[in-house]
């Protein structure tokens, strides 16, 4: 799989983790079962960590979204923000420039119309405040 195939690919078992509240093992196998996603070892360690990280990632979005709660973000936008955020701060081999590129993509394909400006604003925000890595 590519690296763009493993982000969609958790993106798809994070967003329907969050419709369906169950552990995320039992999401991935109901995914391969029901939708026949192609689901690796990657996907589902990066969803795991992802998932750890939910109570963290939701405060970075509430801190930096100004016009809506996190409890009123999409469950698509709050999941493709969750990704993007977790690659930003965890993932340095991840350029921080792909991570949003990536989010704006995914909000361009499974979100509405008008929320790949929201999603951008928000990881537009969270890296002005990021450290520099030389620091």
């Amino acid at each position: 799989m590519t690296r763009r195939e493993v982000r969609e690919g958790v993106f798809l078992l994070l967003f329907q983790n969050e419709l369906s509240a169950i552990e995320i093992n039992e999401t991935a196998e109901a995914c391969v079962e029901a939708f026949e996603m192609e689901l690796n070892n990657e996907v589902k360690g990066l969803a795991e960590k992802i998932v750890l990280k939910y109570d963290e990632l939701d405060g970075i979005i509430g801190k930096y979204s100004e016009t809506r709660e996190v409890s009123r973000i999409s469950k698509i936008n709050k999941t493709i923000l969750r990704l993007a955020i977790y690659e930003i701060i965890y993932c340095p081999n991840v350029p921080d420039v792909v991570a949003v590129n990536e989010a704006v993509e995914l909000s361009k394909k499974y979100a509405e119309k008008k929320d790949s400006g929201f999603i951008n604003g928000i990881l537009g925000n969270v890296l002005k405040d990021k450290p520099d890595a030389s620091e």
